[in-house]
């Protein structure tokens, strides 16, 4: 465990990442991402707040994985599962407010950024994946598509769900439907050849 606390802090990092990702969402008031959407109506229906919603439909899932793809789940899992709840509900005292038109659309763009880049990180660091970004994992791999492909797929379901069940969908939901996959799939890879060439001159050097 000691030896893989550079993956471990991903996750910490990825999973800080993607609960001011939501809360800054919310704040942008433009409409919630595509699992925040989903959460949110869900909550509504068994009226607990977003982050305990989070936090109960990630280890669902994670619980449903553990009988069809087990291999996808790690202590990452877990830790992704608990935290991004954890943060959700921490970040949101102090997360800046949109209040004018300009600071709503800063709120969005790095609400944007931060959700695809700390799901791309958390999932990198191969440690286990939670909730839906095990899902997405799971049926990239049985389909043979890409991230970007099964990850827009997934989010419009959720959007679809979320809405019916009293979630507020807006632009910003579509917005995150189409760059999220992207951004996933961009920073996997970017970690990735980062990690091959880090590789790569260590040897070199020995």
């Amino acid at each position: 465990m000691i030896k893989k606390w550079k993956e471990i802090l991903m996750v910490i990092v990825g999973s800080m990442m993607m609960g001011a990702s939501i809360d800054l969402f919310v704040q942008a008031d433009f409409g919630l991402d595509p699992l925040s959407l989903f959460q949110a109506g869900l909550g509504r229906v068994l009226h607990l707040s977003l982050g305990t919603t989070s936090q109960v439909l990630m280890i669902s899932i994670i619980i449903l994985l553990f009988f069809i793809d087990r291999k996808r789940i790690g202590i990452g899992s877990i830790l992704n599962s608990v935290l991004v709840g954890a943060f959700i509900k921490w970040f949101s005292p102090v997360i800046c407010t949109g209040g004018t038109a300009a600071g709503r659309l800063l709120c969005l763009l790095a609400g944007l950024i931060l959700m695809g880049v700390g799901i791309g990180t958390y999932v990198a660091a191969g440690l286990g994946e939670a909730g839906m970004d095990a899902m997405m994992m799971y049926l990239s791999g049985k389909l043979k598509k890409n991230v970007n492909v099964t990850r827009i797929t997934i989010d419009i379901l959720l959007s679809i769900t979320g809405f019916l069940l009293g979630g507020k969908l807006g632009g910003a939901t579509v917005v995150s439907m189409l760059v999220n996959g992207y951004m996933i799939q961009f920073t996997i890879e970017l970690i990735g050849r980062f990690r091959r060439n880090k590789a790569v001159i260590e040897i070199g050097g020995q």
